[in-house]
């Protein structure tokens, strides 16, 4: 007979419900239905930074009423990567303009992270992003793909093989690996290269 700290539950959490929201299903069915298959939601590839510091603003060359969110790292594999670098301001997404917390109109008077723009697309839709760089504003269109990640995740694919030469073992590059490495926060410490 088992009891339930030998299978590993937790007894502090019985009766817990969890809520999909509507949208997330929403998103989930057309995508299936427009694909045969879930493709997963589209990102742009990058993390941000706020801006509602004004000096911040003027060291990057802002003008008096403009706002947005300054990049500060862009994925090697987003498709933004070829338009849009580190310290690029971005604007505004689909011609809705991000304020400097990077939040834009969501209902009548509230508001929500600009990252909900990006997850109302589709995987292979078009979004035209506004960018600030060097005090220049520039518009671009990019296709909003579903970020692929370099290396993979532990529990994607089978354990990873290996090869023994000399003393020497050869294996893929895992998380898993890159985690015992460099710790944790590998994704900052692991060189690029």
């Amino acid at each position: 007979m088992y009891d339930d700290d030998s299978l590993g539950r937790d007894n502090d959490a019985e009766n817990i419900g969890y809520i999909i929201p509507t949208p997330v299903i929403k998103h989930f069915i057309t995508d299936f239905e427009r694909n045969g298959h879930y493709t997963g939601f589209p990102a742009l590839g990058i993390e941000w930074q706020k801006l509602e510091n004004p000096t911040l603003r003027t060291a990057l060359g802002m003008k008096a009423g403009e706002r947005g969110v300054m990049i500060r790292r862009v994925e090697a594999t987003a498709p933004v990567s070829k338009v849009m670098a580190e310290g690029t301001i971005l604007a505004s997404f689909d011609g809705v303009e991000i304020s400097n917390d990077g939040t834009v109109p969501f209902r009548h008077g509230e508001r929500i992270a600009f990252t909900y723009l990006i997850s109302q697309k589709y995987r292979g839709e078009q979004a035209t992003l506004k960018l600030i760089k060097n005090g220049k504003k520039t518009n671009v269109k990019v296709s909003l793909e579903v970020t692929r990640k370099l290396i993979q995740v532990q529990g994607q694919q089978p354990r990873p093989s290996y090869l023994i030469v000399a003393g020497l073992v050869f294996t893929t590059v895992s998380a898993a690996y890159l985690r015992s490495e460099y710790g944790k926060e590998y994704d900052y410490d692991a060189p690029v290269k």
